[in-house]
Formats: C-alpha cells, structure tokens, sequence
C-alpha cells in the first residue's frame, strides 16, 4: 500500500482594489437602509467591501512568492487614478436577482488597463482569464430572497440622500493608489484577508 501523499496547502486567492475606509461605513449604513425594504439572503460585511481585478482561485502557497513577484511588476508600472461609487444595479434575473450591487464611475479606462495588465501578469503562472466582459462592481447583497418580485426599475432611486441624522453624503469619490491580495477565510467575519498589498509609484 502506497503511503498518503501529503495534502498541497494552498491559500484561496483573488486581486482586488479596497474601498477606503470612510465609503466602507457610508456603504454599510447604505447596506442596512436598503436590506430593511429588501430581501436578500446574505449581506456583504463592509469590511469585505471591494473591486475585484483577478480571481485566482486555490494557490498552492509556495507559488505565492512568484505571484507577488509578478504582481509587483504590475504595480511598478501602474499610476494612480480616480474612481467613484456609482448606481445600483442587479446580476441574474430582474425580478429575481442573484447578486445586488453598486458601480464605479470615474477613470474607468486606467481601471480596465489595470485589470487586464494583472490577468496577463498571472497567465504565465498557470492563472486562468475569466471569458466574461469584465465588469468593475462592488458585491453588496446575495440572492434576493422577497416575498414580491425585486422592483428592478427602482434602482436607481435607492442611493441615500444622506441619513436620519442630517449628514450629508460624503464625497463618494477616492484616488486608487494601488492594489491588494485577499485571502477568503471561510465561514470568518470578515470573510477576506489582506495577504500582500502593491501600491503605485508616486509622481
């Protein structure tokens, strides 16, 4: 009988840009303010909160360092840019969506370089390219889970107009200096961990 070959440990990766910590909370306050009209089954932790670039899937870890190698050279060459929280929107069916999110509007074009400059960085490694369009969101809810079907033509009224409190809307704009790592740890709240971050060069 041939002996159990050791199990390959391996870290569930994705490369993603962070929301900073200020739109984190103004996301979050705008989380609970929707999820009390709607329903869906699982609500993203505002922690959690992000724009993925590049999912990796399971990563042996002693092929990490070649990945922030590779990666390292993608921010080495990158500049900053702006981005802004944009409108709502749905992924599945209208009445019935499986995925409720927020947009980006802003410097999309340095958004999508950055994107595609990370996916070809991890072709070489064995990384494989999503055959979807890619498009930049920030995943707030999962599964809708209402009683009545998910009014689709009213998202575009369920960004706040500031809170009960009188504040007013922070300025939902922010300059992307860079990019992260996460690791998923499942069934932990947070669920994503920060393993490795990459910033840009400064002017």
């Amino acid at each position: 009988m041939r002996p159990m070959e050791p199990e390959l440990e391996t870290e569930r990766l994705f490369v993603a840009i962070p929301l900073p910590e200020i739109l984190k909370d103004y996301l979050k306050n705008e989380a609970a303010r929707v999820s009390s009209k709607y329903k869906f089954a699982r609500w993203t932790h505002f922690q959690d909160f992000h724009i993925t670039l590049h999912f990796l899937g399971d990563t042996p870890k002693e092929n990490i360092p070649a990945l922030y190698q590779a990666l390292r050279k993608v921010s080495e060459a990158g500049r900053s840019f702006q981005l802004r929280l944009g409108e709502w929107g749905t992924f599945g069916l209208p009445d019935s969506p499986r995925v409720l999110w927020t947009g980006v509007s802003g410097e999309l074009g340095p958004l999508q370089e950055l994107q595609s400059r990370v996916v070809s960085a991890t072709l070489p490694l064995g990384y494989r390219a999503e055959m979807r369009t890619y498009n930049p969101h920030l995943t707030v809810a999962r599964k809708y889970q209402g009683e009545q079907p998910f009014p689709a033509e009213e998202l575009e009224n369920l960004r706040g107009q500031g809170d009960s409190s009188g504040e007013e809307i922070p300025d939902l704009g922010w300059t992307v200096d860079g990019f992260v790592v996460y690791a998923t740890r499942m069934y932990a709240i947070p669920m994503y961990e920060m393993t490795e971050k990459f910033t840009f060069p400064t002017a």
